[in-house]
């Protein structure tokens, strides 16, 4: 009987191969007539890359759920289709001659998938969305070496229906969420649902795109233990693009240790959403500033070091100070060294940097060289001017500088480039490393407002160099040369601007105010944890014991806000606040819920299309009636 039940299955299996992957219509998308306009360009891609055949020449079946059998097969591809020639097939529904088999026993083998019972595999089955999370997760963690991939933020309970996730799915569904691979439809995620064709194809774009920035196990993170007595920490915003980060803050590390053979070297990343994102996408884990001290200190280091890779003495420089500041009395000895442009001669070494790493493009005489600098609200941002007038004074006035957040924009270089009759332009970051900023701002030939197409759009000849500052070598020796200076923390000498809006420099033990405040229309200071956000000024009015506060950004770089996480934000039906624009500044009315508290916010970039987390705190003690 048992031997009848093997046969029936595998001849089952047969017949199943014809309508799974063994009838391999991989046409040109184009052809295809079943595919919805917002699915085309996903479909596009899997079909160039051979993941995902179609149902016929004419047909991708689109709309039709997603088979077990399908989705390893796709992974499969994408994994260079290993040699499983060898390895036993457990299971008595997937035949050795089926099309899929080799994908099915690979994907068993690495663990990326089980059966649905130890001796079938349900190839013809449709795949349950939280399913997919799970097999998609199990598949990114061998990618990149790992037992496992999670994230260490809640983003999955913002849906309405993220307790009917099974608890064994629970960190699959939070990490696919988190990494904006699944997006739920119709405002849920449906987990026990099936999932299109065209929803895995967006599904494994998207996995592509994050994935696509290097090998993570080629960078070290320096965040062991064994520290010893001495410390040089290395302090830099990050980036999450893996092959940059070693080119750039790597090589910057590797430069710091020989220079100081008496150190360990040890990193620090102040931006959280970077740390995040690594430890989610790589299993990597980097050290945030303050882990990295509170390691030192665990570590007993006695002479502690701290060299930032910052460009200027900016909000990043100066909320680093003020942390520092917090852990004197920790070691014995702190010191600081001074961000990359702090003195003239600073300046006129990264110019001839700059020059150098460009000369070859730009013999001829119709080719300027455009550099892109981040760009600041604080005072810092003079940095990109003094650049400017150092490389024209020299001589170099085929070099012109500007900035993504702040002035000159590329519009502004654009005018500038044509008025003095070049043709061509070279892009190339004015920054440590070339991450997002660099790619997508910068270099994204499909985002309208990039400099590339800004540039194109102009009628110049553009060219992208995707290199970051930190990958050159006189780069990397001049911030070696300002640790070997670094000076006591009340000794530098430099103006330290810490952010405004961060909470962690603030003074503490501020004297507790009531929480209730009487009805009436008040002038109130808001904290922002979230660099860059740029909060000119907020009213609040109490009115019934209720809050509402006018919030006035300082730009129009975002056109919605809710009272709530950037996750809850892209499933609201109701509740966004759209924003007011004029002058250059947008006004949000919003709920306040309590004063003092950090209250959770989002706002939504015009730019990326995108909600980002900010959290706000109101503090009730500059309130001040009108």
């Amino acid at each position: 009987m048992k031997n009848l039940s093997r046969t029936l299955a595998l001849l089952l299996a047969v017949v199943l191969a014809f309508g799974l992957t063994g009838a391999a219509f991989a046409a040109d998308a184009t052809a295809y007539t079943d595919v919805p306009g917002w699915a085309k360009e996903y479909v596009a891609e899997v079909t160039e890359k051979g993941l995902i055949d179609g149902k016929t020449d004419t047909a991708f079946g689109a709309n039709d759920p997603m088979t077990r059998a399908d989705l390893v097969v796709a992974l499969y591809r994408l994994a260079n289709s290993p040699d499983v020639k060898d390895k036993e097939n457990p299971f008595t529904d997937v035949a050795d001659d089926a099309a899929y088999r080799d994908a099915v026993v690979w994907a068993k083998e690495n663990k990326i998938v089980g059966g649905k019972t130890p001796e079938s595999f349900d190839p013809a089955g449709s795949a349950q969305r939280q399913e997919i999370a799970k097999i998609i997760c199990e598949f990114a963690a061998r990618q990149v070496g790992k037992d496992a991939l999670k994230s260490r933020k809640d983003e999955m309970s913002a849906y309405p229906d993220a307790a009917q996730v099974d608890g064994w799915a629970k960190d699959y569904m939070n990490w696919a969420v988190a990494s904006e691979f699944i997006t739920g439809s119709s405002g849920k995620l449906l987990p026990h649902g099936t999932a299109t064709r065209a929803e895995v194809s967006a599904i494994l774009c998207r996995y592509m795109a994050d994935a696509a920035t290097g090998d993570a196990s080629k960078d070290d993170p320096r965040n062991q233990d064994e520290i010893g007595k001495n410390e040089l920490l290395v302090v830099s915003f990050g980036t999450s693009f893996n092959d940059n980060r070693v080119a750039t803050i790597g090589a910057v590390e590797s430069a710091m240790e020989k220079a100081f053979p008496a150190y360990s070297v040890r990193r620090g990343f102040t931006a959280d959403i970077i740390i995040e994102h690594v430890y989610r996408r790589d299993g990597e884990q980097i050290d945030s500033v303050k882990e990295a001290l509170e390691r030192a200190k665990d570590n007993g280091v006695e002479t502690l070091l701290v060299q930032p890779t910052h460009l200027m003495n900016g909000w990043e420089y100066g909320d680093l100070v003020k942390m520092l500041e917090k852990y004197e009395g920790d070691f014995k000895n702190i010191t600081v060294g001074a961000p990359l442009l702090t003195s003239d001669d600073d300046f006129a070494k990264v110019a001839d940097a700059m020059v150098k790493a460009t000369e070859d493009l730009t013999k001829g005489g119709k080719t300027a060289v455009c550099w892109m600098g981040h760009g600041t609200a604080a005072a810092s941002n003079a940095v990109y001017a003094k650049m400017q007038k150092v490389l024209t004074d020299a001589g170099h006035e085929d070099h012109f500088v500007g900035t993504v957040e702040a002035e000159p924009t590329a519009h502004d270089l654009v005018k500038t480039v044509k008025d003095a009759g070049y043709t061509k332009v070279v892009l190339r970051p004015m920054m440590i490393v070339a991450g997002d900023h660099a790619n997508n701002d910068m270099a994204d030939e499909n985002d309208p407002e990039s400099w590339y197409s800004v540039f194109t759009a102009a009628g110049l000849e553009v060219q992208c160099e995707v290199k970051g500052l930190g990958e050159l070598k006189e780069i990397q020796d001049l911030l070696a040369a300002h640790a070997k200076a670094a000076k006591a923390l009340d000794k530098t000498g430099i103006d330290v601007e810490p952010n405004p809006e961060n909470p962690d420099t603030q003074e503490p033990d501020k004297p507790e105010e009531p929480k209730g405040m009487a009805d009436g229309t008040y002038t109130i200071d808001v904290a922002c944890e979230q660099a860059m956000f740029k909060i000119d000024s907020c009213t609040l009015t109490v009115k019934d014991g209720k809050m509402t506060a006018d919030l006035v950004l300082g730009s129009d770089s975002f056109d919605k806000m809710y009272a709530g996480t950037a996750s809850a934000a892209k499933l609201a039906q109701e509740g966004v606040a759209d924003g007011v624009a004029e002058d250059g500044k947008t006004t949000f009315t919003l709920a306040v819920a309590e004063l003092d508290k950090a209250l959770d916010y989002a706002a939504h970039s015009v730019k990326k299309d995108t909600w980002y987390d900010r959290t706000l705190t109101f503090d009730a003690a500059s309130a001040a009636a009108k």
